[in-house]
């Protein structure tokens, strides 16, 4: 299977969903609930609002962080290699995550 990227080829990576319609409201929420060994699930928001950072949320702690779209991309980069790197994945993630205005 060949990897090689062409540049300004569009590319859909494993596991990526089709683009979403947009909504209405343009801050849109994409949220997903991880599962827990102590707890019932941690849950994991990222807010998009147009023409602003994007805001990733996990817990209900203190793990929030401001990301710009490309930092966005580059840690969205990182960590599907990193993840990938540990196995196959579970079975609760192969969901569609719609977004929400709220």
């Amino acid at each position: 299977m060949n990897h090689e990227m062409t540049e300004g080829a569009a590319v859909r990576m494993p596991y990526a969903d089709e683009p979403d319609q947009q909504t209405a409201e343009p801050r849109r929420f994409y949220r997903l609930r991880a599962p827990h060994i102590d707890k019932a699930s941690v849950p994991v928001t990222v807010r998009v609002t147009p023409d602003a950072d994007l805001y990733i949320a996990v817990g209900a702690g203190r793990r929030r962080m401001y990301l710009t779209p490309a930092e966005a991309w580059a840690l969205w980069r990182c960590l599907s290699e990193a993840v990938a790197s540990t196995g196959e994945p579970p079975e609760w993630i192969r969901v569609h995550v719609n977004p929400t205005t709220r």
